[in-house]
């Protein structure tokens, strides 16, 4: 028993010696180089564009923000959007269709879309458009980061507001 304890804590001992060396791990230039590619990549994406953003964490309005694995997607696509995010909060309207006529709901749907990169230098880019289906027409503006992240801002004529953090994923 005894050796089969001492082989454990060399082979325990041995792994954390080859994770925690040096020779592990990329030098900081290499990892600059991939950093640098992978951050070309997003801001590709963005400028063209080409997104697929998933959303981790639903804010709304007056209201504890919630997490979420992914199951709520915004794709981005030449002037095409296509999602179906939920509206999380109080409607002071009966509505008939229920919950999902007041979702921020895009259908393949073409848009006007407008474009701001004046903090493209900074690596912010934003995009507004308008439209949606349902009950409410949603201006919904993307803000765009040359590291992955992405933030979505929903708003509506009658003050309705959501906001959703989200991560770009490259494809």
């Amino acid at each position: 028993m005894k050796n089969v304890e001492k082989l454990l804590f060399v082979a325990l001992a041995a792994m954390m010696f080859v994770s925690c060396s040096p020779y592990g791990r990329l030098s900081k230039e290499k990892q600059a180089a991939v950093d640098e590619k992978i951050q070309a990549a997003y801001v590709r994406a963005i400028e063209k564009p080409n997104l697929r953003l998933e959303v981790s964490r639903i804010i709304p309005n007056g209201m504890p923000s919630k997490s979420c694995n992914g199951e709520f997607v915004l794709t981005l696509k030449g002037n095409e959007v296509d999602t179906r995010l939920p509206f999380i909060g109080v409607s002071h309207e009966p509505h008939m269709g229920g919950i999902d006529e007041i979702s921020i709901v895009f259908d393949h749907e073409k848009v006007d879309l407008q474009k701001d990169f004046s903090k493209a230098d900074k690596g912010e880019y934003v995009y507004k458009f308008k439209g949606g289906e349902g009950y409410y027409k949603w201006e919904v503006k993307l803000e765009l980061y040359d590291n992955g992240n992405a933030y979505i801002d929903c708003n509506c004529d009658d003050g309705r507001s959501m906001h959703y953090i989200s991560n770009i994923i490259l494809r």
